[in-house]
């Protein structure tokens, strides 16, 4: 409730500073209303459908060009859901203040960040805690921090403090979207593998924040601007957006080697760790030929003494951009994405997102017609595992602010693989979003 009466605040007192002159304003309202339905029952005590409704408020205040106030927070309610903290969620996503000249500028406040020139798996995206309710769709949390950006002819620098980082939100333990046949937890030996049985009761303890993890979290970004090739490194130090996850269970051994595998008892403790990282990236993105090539690679360190941490990971991601005129009415954006990892530890933790795409493949596109009809595909193959991931989308805009949209999201592979162990998680939803 307090979060809720601090944006009413803001958005009076700005409207308040509008009427004097040379200001600007606009409010907005984004809704969206989801009916979510999964074609399997998973687990004795989760949802088999949700019914969310979403709202974005948009509020933006200008003073001549140099003055900025943004507030863009999000509420989102799903009364249904049988996990208690779940059912509704709030962050004041993006609440920033900006001054701005021609050559630099400075924002303050609540900011959401997307480094990076990849779609689908962008290893540099890290800034931001996430919200994983749904793993295949997490959610950015806003990061309270002082954000600097100069612009030298073709270079753009951009450098962030964070004083203090969120941590990411997990599922809740009634999710369906936590193992519930397989977990394949991340061990120092790769060696455990946890049968679950039919009934089970997750639950979580405290977390834990390994060697300071959300304190003093920082980025910084240099971008040079190229008639036909753009450049960019970028560097972060802070919290993991991924927290290391390790249950607690008692059960029966029923296996030794080559792994040692259990058969779990019905409770089951997560134990969850923020824990800290340090990251360079490079990218590279080139227009031609009509083709957009696009490279990004990340290297990324774990900081600090758990026998658990990851290590070292280097990530690297290759794609391919092509816009297609089909017709006067019709536009096509398709784009082919390649994904190769490697790791200080190479394992099959299947609850770890950076595992999925190890090596992947990616295909994706999106078409418009008329400005009324749009499709989307997107396809992910897992090479390793043999897993594979769809989700297909069309949609219908109608008197211009309603937008109609069915999704069929459908996952294939083994459940003690990092995507498979989603498997039973295929689901259809329907949309409909109003702006106002």
């Amino acid at each position: 409730m307090r979060k809720v009466l601090f944006v009413l605040f803001f958005l009076l007192s700005a409207k308040a500073l509008a009427a004097r002159s040379n200001t600007e304003w606009s409010l907005h309202l984004d809704t969206k209303l989801d009916v979510t339905y999964f074609r399997e029952v998973y687990g004795e005590d989760t949802n088999q459908e949700f019914y969310k409704l979403e709202l974005d408020p948009i509020y933006d205040w200008k003073y001549k060009d140099f003055f900025r106030f943004y507030l863009k927070p999000t509420f989102i309610a799903d009364p249904n859901n049988k996990s208690d903290e779940e059912k509704y969620f709030f962050d004041l996503s993006e609440a920033y203040v900006r001054y701005q000249t021609e050559s630099f500028s400075i924002k303050a406040g609540n900011n959401i960040f997307t480094w990076g020139v990849t779609d689908g798996y962008n290893p540099l995206d890290v800034i931001n805690s996430r919200q994983y309710f749904d793993p295949l769709h997490s959610r950015k949390l806003g990061a309270t921090s002082l954000v600097y950006a100069h612009t030298f002819d073709n270079w753009d620098l951009e450098a962030v403090y964070i004083p203090k980082n969120r941590g990411s939100t997990m599922p809740g333990p009634q999710s369906r979207w936590l193992p519930r046949e397989v977990f394949v937890p991340e061990t120092p030996d790769n060696d455990i593998v946890l049968l679950l049985p039919k009934t089970l009761r997750y639950s979580y303890t405290s977390r834990q924040d390994l060697d300071h993890a959300l304190d003093n979290n920082a980025a910084l970004r240099i971008q040079r601007r190229g008639s036909f090739i753009d450049l960019g490194l970028t560097y972060f130090e802070g919290v993991a957006s991924f927290p290391l996850v390790q249950p607690m269970v008692t059960g029966t051994i029923v296996q030794v080697s080559p792994k040692t595998v259990v058969q779990v008892d019905p409770d089951v403790v997560l134990n969850t760790k923020n824990y800290r990282i340090r990251q360079g990236g490079f990218t590279f993105v080139s227009n031609q030929w009509d083709f957009l090539f696009k490279y990004a690679t990340a290297y990324t360190q774990s900081l600090g003494d758990d026998k658990n941490l990851p290590g070292w990971t280097h990530e690297n991601v290759l794609g391919l951009e092509k816009t297609f005129n089909i017709g006067s009415d019709a536009v096509l954006i398709a784009i082919l994405q390649h994904s190769f990892i490697s790791s200080q530890r190479e394992n099959d933790s299947n609850l770890s997102y950076t595992e999925i795409f190890r090596r992947a493949w990616m295909l994706g596109g999106r078409m418009t017609w008329k400005e009324v009809w749009n499709f989307s595909l997107l396809g992910l193959y897992d090479e390793i595992h043999g897993s594979n991931y769809e989700e297909v989308t069309l949609g219908r805009r109608f008197f211009d602010a309603w937008l109609v949209s069915l999704t069929a999201s459908l996952i294939q592979g083994p459940s003690d693989t990092p995507l498979g162990v989603y498997e039973k998680n295929d689901s259809y939803t329907l949309s409909v979003s109003r702006s106002f």
